[in-house]
């Protein structure tokens, strides 16, 4: 029997959201663990607040379009970092469910799976250190010392304020949660690395299911042998047909734990992807840096919300091939009752498990539904340039 448990990357994640208090310990009395919510709860909620009114307050009419797309990310992202905050217990049981931590009989399948995985945690890892590189970066490079434009870290000019101190508060302050913001982001590598193993597990149900009835020869008689083939195939079916469900109630779980999360990325991506090409297009390009800022951001709300939904899309192709592998098994050699069972468990399974919030589905359909509002949008809100 072989084991799949989670990657070390995502352990040292889960050790960052415990050094700094997102995440309490067991031991820890229940005033702390209070404060420490608390306090995240208030901080983290000023950074959305801030963009927001920067925009209002701003004359610049693309810094102020740049504030509010900031101001829609970072609702997000705060968002997901309440999820951290208040939901703990429930990510911990996604994240170990024995769905998630494979355990795989075959050793070709256990190397697939392996492969698969490995593939994925290659572009998590340099894709979660680009933020842990590019923030400092951008922090260092706006101070005084290297800049001389008086801007924020984010490329903020804070023209409507001509006060120092409140320039230098700001500045802190839009540092200390830039930082903050990029350790909440963390959380959703966790999120696709879930919906990964959906489909990986889906997978090896559909394997399992291929090789219905296919049993070991053993130095019995000719009838004996049927009949104990037969006896394993009902028996083989029962427990698949079993973890089937317990594969489909677990995602609905997932499902609908994180539908608000999802619900706010569909309804706000479109608008954010807008306001990103919009920046590029029409913002200043005499900052290289801000410019290529401006790229990283479209590249990341854009990728973000599509491999959300391409994970889930690839949760449904999983499953719709369940129905298929059954019928690629020796159920055709079983008694008339088990063909019976076979039937009706061909037709269930045909309805692929799809991951719907609210009124959207989450597949590549709904992303390119995104793409081509977020265009639209751009379209208006260029006519009035």
């Amino acid at each position: 029997m072989f084991t799949i448990p989670a990657d070390e990357t995502y352990q040292r994640i889960i050790k960052i959201f415990y050094h700094l208090g997102i995440w309490q310990l067991d031991d820890e009395s229940e005033y702390r663990r209070i404060g420490k919510r608390l306090f995240y709860t208030f901080f983290g909620a000023l950074l959305p607040i801030f963009f927001g009114a920067n925009a209002h307050l701003c004359n610049d009419r693309n810094e102020s379009i740049f504030s509010a797309e900031a101001a829609i990310i970072n609702s997000v992202i705060y968002m997901k970092f309440l999820y951290l905050l208040f939901k703990k217990p429930e990510i911990l049981a996604f994240l170990y469910d024995q769905t998630v931590v494979h355990s795989i009989e075959n050793r070709d399948e256990y190397e697939q799976a392996s492969k698969k995985i490995d593939k994925f945690i290659s572009f998590v890892r340099p894709y979660c250190s680009a933020f842990f590189i590019t923030a400092p970066l951008l922090i260092v490079s706006k101070l005084p010392i290297f800049s001389s434009d008086g801007g924020l870290p984010v490329f903020i000019s804070l023209s409507w304020n001509d006060s120092e101190i409140v320039f230098w508060l700001a500045y802190l302050f839009v540092s200390l949660s830039t930082l903050l913001y990029v350790v909440a982001y963390l959380f959703t590598p966790l999120i696709w690395y879930m919906m990964l193993n959906y489909s990986i597990e889906y997978e090896l149900l559909g394997n399992k299911l291929r090789k219905l009835g296919v049993g070991k020869k053993t130095a019995v008689k000719q009838n004996d042998l049927r009949l104990s083939q037969r006896s394993r195939f009902a028996e083989d079916l029962i427990v698949l047909v079993k973890a089937n469900r317990t594969l489909t109630e677990t995602i609905e779980r997932f499902r609908s734990c994180f539908s608000p999360l999802f619900l706010g990325q569909i309804t706000t991506s479109g608008i954010a992807i807008c306001a990103s090409i919009y920046n590029l297009a029409f913002a200043s390009n005499q900052d290289i840096v801000q410019t290529e800022f401006h790229v990283v951001v479209l590249l990341c709300v854009t990728f973000d919300i599509f491999l959300d939904m391409y994970l889930a899309n690839d949760i449904t192709v999983a499953s719709d091939r369940l129905s298929y592998c059954l019928f690629e098994s020796n159920w055709i050699d079983q008694t008339e009752s088990c063909k019976k069972h076979v039937l009706i468990m061909g037709e269930v399974l045909k309805e692929p498990q799809k991951l719907v919030v609210l009124i959207y589905p989450m597949n590549l359909e709904t992303f390119l539904t995104i793409i081509n509002g977020a265009y639209s949008m751009f379209n208006i809100l260029k006519s009035f340039q």
